[in-house]
C-alpha cells in the first residue's frame, strides 16, 4: 500500500494570505454537490476507492447570508483516500440553491463539482484582513457558517472567474483531529 499524505501537514498553520494566489496553498478539502447522499457516497466508493465516507452532522450550525441567519437543511458526508478530504453536500431544503446549481444536468450523474475549501489563520484579525483583500478584488463573502466550537466556514462566489466557489474555513482542533483521522483511516 503507498503511504498517506501525512494529514500532520495538510492542517499545520496555514500560509498567510497576503494575495489571493496564497489560498491555493492552503487547499485542504474538495467538494462535490449530489442529489442523493448515499448514490454519492457509493460512487465514491466503487469508481474512486473512497471506502470511508462518514456523514456528519449538521445540527448546532448556522447559516447565514449578509448576517441574517436562514433556514439551510443539507446532508454531509466526508471521506478520504490517504489526501484531501473529499466532502459530498445534498442540498435538502432552505437556502440551498447555490448547491444545487452545480448539480449534474444529465440526471444520470451523481457528482457536481461545488468548490474547493481553503485554510486560513485562526482569529478575528486573519479573518478580516482577508474579507479586506477579497474587497479589494471585488470579491466578498456570501455566505457564512458557524458551528461552535469547530470552525467559521464563508463561501466567496469564484464561479465567474474560476468556475467553483471557495470556501474559507477556520478550522479549530476537534475538526482537523477528525479530518485527520479521516485521512489516516482510508491511507
Amino acid at each position: 500500500m503507498s503511504a498517506a499524505r501525512p494529514a500532520s501537514g495538510l492542517f499545520t498553520d496555514p500560509r498567510p494570505i497576503e494575495a489571493l494566489g496564497d489560498l491555493f496553498a492552503n487547499v485542504w478539502q474538495v467538494c462535490y454537490v449530489t442529489p442523493d447522499l448515499d448514490r454519492g457516497r457509493n460512487e465514491l466508493r466503487e469508481r474512486f476507492g473512497i471506502e470511508n465516507s462518514t456523514e456528519v452532522p449538521t445540527e448546532g450550525a448556522s447559516f447565514m447570508k449578509d448576517g441574517e441567519e436562514l433556514q439551510w437543511d443539507v446532508r454531509v458526508a466526508m471521506g478520504a483516500r490517504g489526501g484531501l478530504i473529499v466532502e459530498l453536500i445534498e442540498p435538502v431544503a432552505g437556502e440551498v440553491e447555490f448547491y444545487r446549481r452545480a448539480l449534474p444536468a444529465d440526471g444520470d450523474s451523481v457528482l457536481g463539482f461545488h468548490h474547493l475549501a481553503m485554510l486560513v489563520p485562526l482569529g478575528d484579525e486573519a479573518w478580516d484582513a482577508l474579507a479586506r483583500l477579497l474587497e479589494e478584488h471585488g470579491l466578498g463573502v456570501k455566505y457564512t457558517i458557524l458551528i461552535p466550537d469547530r470552525a467559521r466556514l464563508a463561501y466567496v462566489d469564484t464561479r465567474a472567474l474560476l468556475g467553483h466557489w471557495i470556501e474559507l474555513c477556520q478550522l479549530q482542533k476537534a475538526d482537523t483531529d477528525f479530518f485527520s483521522g479521516l485521512i489516516e483511516e482510508d491511507a
